[in-house]
C-alpha cells in the first residue's frame, strides 16, 4: 500500500519533458545531425506529431535541449559542496567536475561546439553561458582571497576553460601530443590541478 501512495504522489513527466530528455539523449547517441525526429519519437515513446505540436520545429526543440544541457555543465551550484575552501583547491575541483562532465557525455559536449567547430560561426548561448560560468566563478574566488585582479582572474579562467575544452573535444588528438590520459582519474586529477596551478597559481 504504502509503495502504491508513493507512487501516486510522485510527478509524472509530461510529454513535453520526455521529448526533451529523448532529444538530449539521442544528440548524446546520434550526434546533432543524427538526433532526428523519427529518432526521438521513438526515444520519448511518442509520435512526430507530437514533437511538432509541443515544438512546432526541430530547431526549437534542439534549442531548447541545448540550454538545458549547457545551463547543466556550467551550472556552479553543483559546485557549492565540493572540498577545498582555498582559491587553488575549490578552482580545480570545480574544472575536473567540468572535464569529468565532458568526458561522461561526449556527444552533448561537441554538440555544445557544433556552431564553433562545423561552421566556424559564434554561438550567441555558448558564449553567454561561458562568459557568465567565468565571470561567477572568478567572482567566488575574489571572495576566497585571489591575489590576482579581477581581469587577470578572468583571463587566467577563460585559458583553463580553453585546455580542458580542447582536451574533452579531442582525447586522441591531446593523448597523443601530450601523452595524458584523461579518462585515468588521478591523471585527470593531476592534469586539471597542474593547469590551475600554471595559470592562477
Amino acid at each position: 500500500m504504502a509503495a502504491k501512495e508513493h507512487a501516486m504522489t510522485e510527478p509524472q513527466t509530461t510529454v513535453e519533458e520526455k521529448i526533451i530528455l529523448a532529444t538530449i539523449g539521442c544528440i548524446e547517441q546520434y550526434g546533432m545531425s543524427g538526433a532526428t525526429n523519427r529518432r526521438i519519437a521513438q526515444a520519448a515513446g511518442v509520435n512526430i506529431a507530437a514533437i511538432n505540436y509541443y515544438f512546432r520545429h526541430r530547431e526549437v526543440l534542439i534549442q531548447r535541449a541545448m540550454e538545458i544541457t549547457m545551463k547543466s555543465a556550467f551550472d556552479l551550484s553543483d559546485t557549492d559542496p565540493m572540498p577545498g575552501a582555498s582559491v587553488r583547491e575549490y578552482c580545480a575541483a570545480v574544472f575536473l567536475h567540468i572535464v569529468e562532465g565532458g568526458l561522461r557525455y561526449p556527444g552533448l559536449t561537441r554538440a555544445h561546439f557544433h556552431n564553433l567547430l562545423t561552421e566556424g560561426r559564434d554561438d550567441p548561448l555558448l558564449a553567454e553561458h561561458v562568459n557568465r560560468f567565468v565571470g561567477t566563478l572568478a567572482a567566488d574566488l575574489e571572495g576566497r582571497g585571489c591575489p590576482h585582479p579581477a581581469d587577470e582572474c578572468r583571463l587566467a579562467l577563460t585559458q583553463i576553460c580553453s585546455a580542458a575544452f580542447l582536451a574533452i573535444l579531442a582525447p586522441v588528438l591531446y593523448s597523443q601530443s601530450t601523452g595524458i590520459d584523461l579518462h585515468d582519474r588521478d591523471t585527470r586529477e593531476a592534469y586539471v590541478t597542474r593547469l590551475v596551478d600554471k595559470l592562477l597559481g
